[in-house]
């Protein structure tokens, strides 16, 4: 097959699942070519490496890479971020199509990319899947980025126009097929394909004493968020269970990445003095293995909204996948099933006080009975969660769409 990506994200950027599909997919023996922007998530800052220009070639891994111009932004400005995209939609309307060859089929990464998906399967007259990672635009209205009104009216008919005109629409949990059904998805057309981690990368490793000690996390109980910090995750409600924590001086919580809310924590952390908080800058994928097995558990955290329940968010797979106990501070059947695999304690978000009493039950637990909880979740990875079976079933819809 030959397919198209389209994606505003993409390596180097922590794009997760887009980077590891398409080169998964060359592995297949399928020709692959993305459409992307120039590196900028998640701070907003074009890479070291990279200058905006109207087009920009790269073969990276196998595969064809076609960087298009856009406006670079992850603030909290809606002005600046409704810039972003507009502005890498244009640059798919008015550039892409002079440097495409005709594909066998479409592959779309969320609804952010609709009408330019809608246009290109127009030119080229050859289906799209499209891969809802976020239902769109509930998730706008509920980061706070846009109020409902008319532009949110707009999103949704445009979203709902690429579900109808889609040849398989796929997403990650069981959750999102019956909201996707609601606004207008035929059932048949929904395929549920879940995130899957890079095994090579991230897989269970021995106790690294020096990296331990280089981040002040030796002789610690290292509770650890890895990632983007945004206004999705609530992190506010971390830190507060955090301060709740800090009579038990070997607790402390690690936050290692960068988002759009991480100055504000920072900022928040200095100013009430709460000193069992430690930040670390964002480190390549290649290297965060290591920090997990430092880790005595890590953490999964998202905002109180009914979006966030049919959402889990794909560092979840990688936690597993080391084989590492799991706080997961979100509702949801996806939640509920992790905990009932024994994978996971659940806790309910923005609630710092429950949170901060998991953590103390946790921490509390035996060494046998925690390392049970990671083994739990590794053998669920690998039951469920692995690249091979979860490839071979994104490879299946992209060959029925044809």
């Amino acid at each position: 097959m030959k397919i198209l990506f389209v994606s505003q994200w993409y390596s180097p950027e922590p794009d997760g699942r887009v980077s590891a599909l398409a080169e998964g997919l060359v592995s297949l023996g399928h020709e692959v070519m993305v459409i992307t922007g120039f590196p900028n998530y998640p701070k907003g800052d074009i890479y070291p490496g990279y200058k905006i220009k109207w087009r920009q070639w790269e073969k990276l891994n196998g595969i064809s890479v076609l960087r298009l111009p856009l406006y670079p932004d992850h603030s909290h400005s809606v002005i600046k971020r409704a810039f972003n995209y507009i502005s890498f939609n244009l640059s798919l309307f008015l550039i892409a199509p002079w440097f495409i060859n005709k594909p066998d089929v479409i592959w779309s990464y969320t609804p952010f990319m609709s009408l330019p998906t809608l246009w290109f399967h127009k030119i080229f007259k050859v289906p799209y899947v499209m891969e809802i990672a976020d239902v769109w635009p509930d998730t706008i209205t509920s980061t706070g980025m846009m109020e409902k009104g008319v532009a949110v009216n707009i999103l949704s008919f445009v979203a709902q126009l690429a579900y109808k005109n889609a040849a398989a629409i796929t997403v990650q949990n069981h959750g999102f097929k019956p909201c996707l059904i609601e606004r207008g998805a035929e059932p048949e057309k929904i395929k549920i394909i879940e995130n899957w981690a890079d095994e090579k990368l991230y897989h269970p490793l021995d106790y690294n004493v020096e990296l331990a000690k280089e981040y002040n996390m030796d002789n610690k109980f290292n509770v650890m968020f890895a990632g983007n910090m945004g206004l999705a995750q609530g992190l506010d409600n971390v830190i507060t269970a955090a301060k709740y924590c800090e009579k038990e001086k070997k607790i402390q919580f690690i936050f290692i990445g960068d988002g759009g809310c991480l100055n504000n924590i920072k900022l928040r952390v200095k100013k009430e003095k709460i000193d069992n908080v430690l930040f670390i800058s964002r480190k390549p994928a290649e290297e965060m293995a290591g920090f997990f097995a430092i880790a005595d558990i890590l953490l999964v955290s998202l905002k109180d909204d009914p979006v966030f329940e049919i959402t889990l968010p794909a560092k979840t797979q990688s936690y597993l996948a080391c084989g590492r106990p799991i706080i997961i501070v979100k509702r949801g059947e996806d939640a509920k099933m992790l905990e009932e695999e024994g994978a996971a304690l659940m806790c309910e978000p923005d609630n710092p006080e429950i949170l901060a009493g998991v953590v103390m039950r946790f921490f509390n637990l035996e060494s046998e009975m925690q390392n049970k909880m990671g083994q739990a979740g590794l053998k669920l990875y690998k039951e469920k969660f692995t690249k091979e079976k979860l490839l071979k079933k994104m490879e299946e819809v992209l060959q029925s769409a044809i």
